[in-house]
């Protein structure tokens, strides 16, 4: 099965992984950006099904570090409501910036979210947190038609 993954196409500077891969891509992109090697405009962090990652001191620390920073959610993923969403200090609160894609994960058929004036950017209930109720690991497992675990195999993530 060809995947047509181009990773030398990407810049040297993006931070990429899926599931706890990508809450590990987010603090290593944090701890590149904030350590000052390299500056936040040469970098870009894109997760795919990524769990909570600190609570919403990070969240904001992050949102002001990172410039270009982006979480894809496939529909009814169940990892991105891992752990619980809690706004209690020192709860589990997701960074920005959310990009919510229906079932079928169309090429056009997405949401980039912008939250509220409660939760800005990070938890927006029209997006993946208006599913929580009803999840899947199906739809973790397969982002844009393609298992992630094939993706692995073949070099692309």
């Amino acid at each position: 099965m060809a995947l047509n993954c181009n990773i030398s196409a990407l810049d040297s500077e993006t931070v990429t992984g899926h599931s706890l891969g990508g809450a590990i891509a987010s603090l290593a992109a944090h701890y590149l950006v904030g350590g000052g090697l390299v500056n936040s405009k040469d970098l870009k962090l894109i997760t795919l099904g990524q769990p909570r990652t600190g609570d919403k001191e990070f969240a904001k620390n992050h949102t002001a570090t990172i410039d270009y920073s982006f979480r894809v959610t496939h529909w009814r993923d169940v990892v991105p409501h891992i752990p619980s969403f809690d706004e209690r200090p020192g709860g589990y609160y997701h960074h920005k910036t959310e990009v919510f894609y229906k079932e079928g994960m169309a090429p056009n058929d997405y949401i980039v979210c912008k939250g509220n004036q409660t939760y800005p950017e990070y938890e927006d209930f029209k997006c993946s947190d208006g599913l929580w109720v009803h999840t899947s690991i199906k739809n973790h497992i397969k982002y844009f038609g393609k298992v992630i675990r094939d993706w692995g195999i073949a070099g692309c993530l």
